[in-house]
């Protein structure tokens, strides 16, 4: 390869970068308020985590979409997150929806049956409500589900 030919292959692969600018993405996040509470089963904590989702009642928001979960910890307890990690969760009300399946590593999540028996699945028929306002935290205290 000649001089020529190899000062301009550095010099083209130097000028690469510059023709490929990236705009900076505007990342945008609701104000959340932090929400948290216990779940029992029957009467008494899970033995492995819940599930909890969090679905608007309006609907997702198609500009911002996001989504709010938790899982419980080994006391039930749990802190919903949208964004990140016990953020919280964006004003509006919600459906809450559980479900207490088994952990697939293969899937990275988790899979049925439902112990639950399905009965806490569904947004539309779940009796677990939530209304979020800007401000003070939210305890829910505690949530008692049933497999009956």
């Amino acid at each position: 390869m000649s001089i020529w030919r190899s000062a301009a292959l550095v010099v083209s692969a130097a000028l690469v970068p510059l023709g490929c600018g990236q705009e900076e993405h505007q990342y945008y996040a609701k104000p959340t308020t932090k929400v948290l509470g216990k779940v029992t089963v029957d009467g008494a904590v899970p033995s492995s985590p819940i599930v909890i989702k969090c679905h608007p009642v309006e609907g997702m928001d198609p500009e911002h979409p996001s989504v709010t979960q938790a899982l419980t910890n080994a006391d039930g307890e749990f802190v919903l997150s949208t964004y990140q990690e016990g953020d919280g969760v964006p004003p509006g009300d919600y459906s809450l929806t559980f479900f207490w399946g088994k952990y697939n590593a293969i899937s990275a999540g988790f899979v049925g049956p439902d112990r639950l028996k399905n009965r806490y699945v569904k947004p539309d028929k779940s009796p677990i409500t939530l209304s979020v306002a800007d401000g003070e935290p939210i305890d829910m205290g505690t949530i008692a589900l049933t497999t009956k």
